[in-house]
């Protein structure tokens, strides 16, 4: 005998999920849970306006929106981000709230340490020389560094950092791993403070930052530090673009003190069609792709799901990030 649900109990078992979707990309295969949830796709801040109301529920798939910043959180309780970072979450209303926010462990570490050892391959092995050789039709005989032994300095020991310092040692090289505190790590062994940084960097090839955006971090590679890195050493981002000052690292790349750069992450992206970084061979520019395998997005709804049918049954969700220990980043901006 079936029992005939009240529209409250519907409600309940059906949650509305906003789902903040990029104007550019496609919408995630959030059909997949149709059974479990109605799904509210928005791009735009009207949008976003429009469908809060009922909603208690946000997966975003859009890791630089600024929408919770133009219209606020409303009557969100549950935050998914599509990401690692939290960036666009850090407001005040949202920081100083019960709305429980988590990001999305698990699936793109792994290939953000793929691509980091893919560039310091890259250049240590001059391929992309090699290729543009192959389009010029010239044969021309060179020399090139050694993978093994490298010495690579990873600062950031998070989720992708952990993942980049396992794979490089993997590869063969020997790396050193900085933090906010000197500790010991079940899996990487010993962590350096970041009040070590300056003298480490004096050792390193090459220097590979997995650093979120704080206070802290903001402009920590300016002219100063990169000037610590040792001469023909290269630098390498996927953390957060703001974390290094692009003309200081441009000077010191002109200059011919660092060999190169490799950066998936700009202090403004998409990176202006006139920015200089485009311009040298020896900087490669990445559009924040690192960790965009195919079907990541379908990944990234397998695990809104499971913290979904969590939610539902009033369990602890998954990779909840703890906002108050991150803090504000910036203001509200209402539109």
């Amino acid at each position: 005998m079936s029992v005939k649900k009240t529209d409250e109990e519907t409600d309940m078992s059906k949650p509305k999920v906003i789902v903040i979707v990029p104007a550019d990309r496609p919408v995630p295969p959030v059909e997949r849970l149709a059974d479990e949830a109605e799904f509210v796709v928005v791009r735009t801040a009207q949008e976003f306006r429009a469908a809060q109301e009922g909603a208690e529920i946000l997966l975003s798939n859009d890791f630089k929106t600024t929408l919770l910043r133009e219209v606020g959180p409303g009557g969100l309780r549950f935050i998914q981000t599509s990401s690692i970072g939290v960036d666009p979450f850090l407001t005040a209303e949202i920081v100083h709230s019960d709305i429980v926010l988590c990001n999305t462990r698990g699936v793109c570490e792994r290939p953000i340490a793929e691509w980091i050892l893919g560039v310091i391959v890259m250049f240590a092995k001059d391929l992309r020389r090699t290729i543009e050789l192959q389009q010029e039709r010239r044969w021309l005989h060179r020399e090139t560094e050694p993978v093994l032994g490298r010495r690579v300095l990873v600062v950031g020991p998070g989720p992708v950092g952990q993942e980049t310092v396992l794979l490089l040692r993997a590869a063969g090289m020997e790396v050193t791993v900085v933090g906010r505190t000197a500790r010991e790590d079940r899996r990487l062994g010993p962590i350096a403070a970041i009040s070590d940084l300056d003298a480490l960097l004096t050792e390193a090839d090459d220097v590979v930052l997995t650093l979120p955006l704080t206070e802290d971090t903001r402009g920590l590679f300016d002219a100063k530090r990169i000037a610590r890195m040792r001469a023909g050493a290269r630098l390498v981002n996927v953390g957060r673009g703001a974390v290094i000052v692009e003309q200081d690292l441009l000077d010191a790349v002109d200059s011919g003190h660092l060999a190169g750069a490799a950066l998936d992450v700009f202090e403004q992206e998409p990176l202006l069609a006139d920015s200089p970084l485009w311009s040298r061979s020896s900087i490669l520019v990445s559009p924040h792709a690192s960790g965009d395998l195919v079907g990541w997005r379908g990944r990234v709804v397998e695990r809104f799901g499971e913290n979904l049918r969590r939610w539902k049954a009033g369990m602890p969700l998954n990779d909840v990030v703890d906002l108050r220990q991150i803090g504000v980043t910036a203001p509200a901006n209402r539109s």
